[in-house]
């Protein structure tokens, strides 16, 4: 998933990068594909943040692991 994200990425960027100019401050389309990159951005940041609460390891160790009951 995430080489999928960074393929987005890199393609919407390379369009930004090439967006026809003068760009009116109205244009839209120019807004969406900023908005459509930051939020994939966003879920980059996401993935890479650790897990909240214990990860199954972690249970398995707190429940005693190879000496549980």
């Amino acid at each position: 998933m995430r080489d999928e994200l960074l393929q987005k990425v890199e393609v919407l960027s390379r369009e930004i990068r090439h967006y026809p100019t003068p760009i009116a401050r109205c244009d839209e389309q120019l807004a969406a594909l900023i908005d459509e990159r930051s939020r994939l951005l966003d879920l980059l940041h996401e993935e890479r943040k650790p897990a909240r609460g214990c990860t199954p390891d972690a249970v398995w160790t707190n429940d005693g692991g190879l000496n549980a009951a």
